[in-house]
């Protein structure tokens, strides 16, 4: 426990340092510096051209640009506001690329003309997917099984009404059953701050994560029939104040079962011994994105902090809290260095293995770790990120399509390190990753993309001696 208190106190320092830095960068601004004659003369927006949409409402783009039809502004904002208006354009996720900039000036006035380039909005996808973690689990541990596959279809239907409303319709079956129903609807009044969601989900499987022993997910399969259900029906409320901040809030009624067997090979995997758990969920997200790129930051500062509670009972009683922050440099042109850090707090520490999760899941890893998980109810850890774009290539597709003619690519050399740590406050001789100070570094390249694509192929070393490679890939369907 000394350890995380350490810890802790380390990342708050790191914290505290970027806020500072941020501070300063904020104070620093082009309007304070601009010349004192652009901050003097003034000019009128007569007009806002909006080209190339067709899909996307014109009052949607219309809210993403600071600077207003018919209002007068100083030439030194005018111009501190069209990169900004670019950047507000891309991180909505609704466009390959856009672009911003004023025509028509005469005298005091001129306007605005922004062309943005849409993406496809609408993928009856295909879905092929390995069930576990990520692909190093999938092709290391289990040699690419197909027979761990699941597959189906997944309807994504994006900006669906032109207001960047979504509607998701997942039928997934193969290791396992999943039907998924969710729609948000990120704007549903007049003023555009408002959003609200649905979300339906069912799943079933044959195979559960039922323990974890010497940091590895230890599973139980049964091919005759499904081991594990959930049902999940929920409803959710956001606010987006300005362009960087935002708030959510997502309510929902949870039905989770194991089966018999499952239980008996770990009672306490809901705890209280229950087979069965019924439980409200209520979670908030608070968010901060004042940086050039959400998917892949190089510029700027971003952080949330969320809360959940999950159930109000003796068979389901948990409290979390977490945060995660990025503070992101250009040292110098084309050289880039990302500092990053997450924390979560499970309360009570007491909590069966279900709720446990904390390294290894999602995006809370370290490079280098990938193979293990390290469960507990407190932890943490920071990355330390340097980049140098080596390659800008592009390719032509021969397509007529003004979005997709020119498909852009960038590749990154990097070096990184990574910190965690994960209490728990059970002593487990069976996971020697718990409690105790982790550390991993490497070497890579980053490839980014259209759609948000990102493949990462890393060199990783960590404590235990251990070293080789991974792939990372995501992408923003």
């Amino acid at each position: 426990m000394r350890l995380l208190i350490k810890y802790a106190s380390g990342w708050l320092v790191l914290l505290c340092i970027t806020q500072f830095v941020q501070a300063q960068a904020e104070q620093e601004t082009p309007q304070e510096a601009a010349d004192e004659v652009l901050q003097s003369s003034f000019i009128t927006i007569r007009d806002i051209i909006i080209t190339g949409n067709k899909i996307t409402k014109d009052y949607i783009i219309s809210r993403e640009i600071p600077l207003k039809k018919n209002e007068r502004y100083s030439i030194a904002d005018v111009l501190k506001n069209i990169p900004l208006s670019r950047r507000n354009l891309v991180n909505t996720g609704l466009f390959i690329d856009a672009s911003v900039d004023f025509t028509n000036w005469f005298s005091d006035s001129m306007d605005l003309v922004v062309d943005v380039k849409e993406r496809w909005y609408y993928f009856p996808v295909p879905y092929f997917k390995p069930v576990d973690r990520n692909f190093n689990v999938w092709i290391n541990e289990y040699d690419a099984s197909f027979a761990r596959v699941n597959y189906g279809l997944k309807l994504i239907l994006n900006n669906l009404s032109g207001r960047n409303d979504k509607l998701n319709v997942w039928l997934i079956t193969g290791y396992s059953k999943q039907l998924l129903l969710n729609y948000t609807a990120p704007y549903f009044d007049k003023s555009l701050k408002h959003g609200l969601s649905v979300d339906f989900q069912f799943a079933q499987n044959k195979e559960i994560n039922y323990l974890t022993e010497n940091n590895k997910q230890v599973f139980y399969k049964d091919p005759t029939r499904f081991v594990t259900e959930k049902l999940r029906v929920g409803v959710g409320y956001s606010y987006r104040t300005g362009y960087i901040r935002r708030h959510q809030v997502k309510l929902s009624y949870n039905v989770n079962k194991i089966n018999d067997t499952v239980f008996y090979r770990n009672p306490e995997y809901y705890g209280n011994n229950a087979r069965e758990v019924r439980y409200p969920e209520l979670s908030y997200q608070y968010q901060y994105f004042n940086v050039n790129y959400i998917p892949f930051p190089m510029k700027g500062f971003q952080w949330d902090a969320s809360f959940l509670k999950r159930g109000m009972s003796k068979s389901m009683n948990l409290w979390e809290f977490s945060a995660k922050a990025g503070k992101y440099w250009e040292l110098a042109p084309r050289l880039y260095f990302a500092l990053q850090g997450a924390a979560t707090l499970k309360l009570p520490f007491d909590q069966p293995f279900f709720n446990q999760q904390i390294m290894g899941y999602n995006d809370m890893f370290l490079r280098g770790l990938e193979y293990y998980v390290v469960d507990g109810s407190a932890g943490g850890l920071s990355k330390f990120t340097l980049r140098r774009e080596i390659w800008r290539p592009s390719l032509n597709t021969g397509l007529k399509s003004r979005s997709y003619r020119i498909i852009p690519f960038r590749f990154y050399v990097k070096a990184y390190g990574d910190l965690g740590y994960v209490y728990n406050h059970t002593v487990l001789n069976a996971n020697p990753l718990n409690n105790r100070l982790l550390y991993t570094g490497g070497a890579g390249i980053d490839m980014l993309s259209i759609y948000d694509l990102t493949l990462s192929l890393e060199y990783s070393f960590n404590q235990l001696k251990e070293k080789g490679l991974f792939l990372q890939a995501r992408l923003g369907f």
